[in-house]
């Protein structure tokens, strides 16, 4: 307890001297680039320590920067775009809410559907095969991510897989951290064939006018190349973790009815129904101009509405410290945007990127996979997007460049750069046994990297083919 206690004072003194240096930074040199700088680098920090609540720091990391940008906005350093409105509620305006909104439907809707018994209903089926051996159930998770990621982007992929993931391993007696990270890492890279796969892509592809059938036809053949890859290294990473289930309890667990774990038929066919529309409507909706975020929240109303009064039951199982989290966290990119420091970043890219098209195509891959691993994919994706566009005279595979970077970026460094990877982490945490940030940023940059390195060798080539 004391040791918890003296970890968050420390934390305290450093953010206190964060808010200071920034705030004399700005008042100093008439400047609101560093200050903004230097609260986002330490916010992540002591995130990435691990000491203290995330939630907590994302959230108090948006406030101190609010606190700069009103500071300089009172001195004339930076405008609003509507003169009606405070810097801090422009801040508060320029928040990837759909995001949030759609993280926080697919949490209702797993919610509602959890209850009904649908996942262990699924979780059964699918382990039963496995017969115990966590290598084989360990396989049998991820070649199911790895499909669903088709037609879920990759929030709603972890929050349907991870827990449902949760519930097996917990009967099995099987730590699930080894799955969470493994499923949040291949729903990344296995969404980049579908334009649902990940709300980067719907982003990229409504600059870049992209289309559908080449981007799955392009990548479908590489997202199952990065599977092969990655399968046979992350079986060998978390082989001394795997085993066999004592018999009596795989006998106890698989011998039960999938049919027994149905708890109300009607919220179980309701949830059938559910998904099946999810999976409709994420797939055929951008061709008919519906969003995935009209989808979700649709079903998600529909299903708190027939559940009558369960609902607020359903919706305090939602997890709202992922969703104050983004919260925070879009709210820092935000202010990196507004200071200008995202644009000029976009501007610097396109001016060494020339007209060289293979080198503008190994460029996108890396240097956006790299800010991904910090800014969260979806910023980096609308700033780079334009440029994507501008650049695809030179080859139709530069926006496909973008699409891969972000997707792979999402994993690199840090978990911070993908929200599928934070429900993973959030999804753990509730189980109070939280996933460590250094684990996750083991595995996945070590798979990260291979997989740019893999990915760029593999679209160049793409490249040589079409004549570009």
């Amino acid at each position: 307890m004391n040791r918890e206690v003296g970890a968050e004072i420390v934390a305290a003194i450093i953010v206190l001297v964060m808010a200071i240096v920034a705030l004399v930074w700005t008042v100093l040199t008439q400047d609101l680039g560093i200050p903004v700088i230097i609260v986002f680098i330490g916010t992540y920090a002591i995130i990435s320590s691990e000491k203290v609540n995330r939630t907590a720091m994302s959230l108090l990391g948006m406030a101190i920067v609010g606190v700069v940008l009103f500071v300089g906005f009172n001195m004339g350093l930076i405008g609003v775009e509507n003169p009606d409105h405070s810097i801090f509620q422009e801040l508060i305006l320029h928040i990837e809410w759909d995001t949030i909104l759609f993280v926080t439907a697919m949490m209702i809707i797993v919610s509602v559907a959890g209850a009904s018994g649908l996942f262990q209903f699924i979780a059964l089926n699918i382990a039963a095969p496995s017969g115990g051996d966590h290598k084989k159930l360990f396989i049998t998770f991820l070649v199911f991510v790895a499909g669903i990621s088709l037609f879920f982007d990759t929030v709603s992929t972890m929050l349907i897989i991870a827990p449902l993931t949760i519930e097996i391993c917990k009967a099995l007696e099987i730590d699930f951290k080894p799955f969470l990270i493994s499923e949040a890492i291949v729903c990344n890279f296995s969404s980049i064939p579908s334009i649902v796969g990940a709300v980067p892509n719907l982003v990229i592809a409504g600059y870049t006018n992209l289309d559908v059938g080449f981007l799955f036809v392009v990548f479908m053949p590489l997202s199952i190349i990065l599977f092969l890859v990655s399968l046979p290294i992350l079986l060998r990473w978390y082989g001394s973790k795997f085993g066999t289930t004592d018999q009596y309890r795989v006998d106890a667990v698989f011998s039960i009815d999938p049919h027994t774990m149905i708890k109300d038929d009607l919220e179980f066919k309701v949830s059938v129904v559910a998904i099946v529309v999810l999976i409709v409507g994420f797939a055929i909706g951008p061709t008919l101009g519906i969003i995935p975020l009209m989808v979700a929240l649709v079903v998600a109303a529909f299903m708190l509405l027939l559940s009558h009064e369960r609902a607020d039951a359903f919706l305090n199982k939602v997890g709202w410290g992922t969703v104050f989290f983004l919260v925070g966290l879009f709210g820092l990119v935000v202010a990196l945007d507004l200071t200008g420091l995202i644009r000029a970043l976009a501007d610097w890219v396109g001016n060494i990127i020339g007209t060289n098209a293979a080198f503008a195509t190994v460029f996108l891959i890396w240097i956006p996979a790299m800010l991904s691993a910090f800014l969260d994919n979806l910023p980096v994706s609308a700033v780079l997007a334009p440029i994507a566009f501008d650049l695809a005279t030179l080859s139709p595979v530069i926006p496909l460049a973008l699409v891969f970077a972000v997707n792979i970026g999402g994993y690199i460094f840090t978990p911070l750069g993908s929200p599928a990877n934070m429900v993973a982490i959030g999804l753990s945490e509730t189980e109070h046994d939280p996933i460590p940030f250094i684990e996750f940023i083991k595995i996945g940059t070590l798979l990260g990297l291979i997989h740019l390195a893999i990915g760029s060798g593999y679209l160049l080539l793409v490249m040589f083919l079409l004549g570009g």
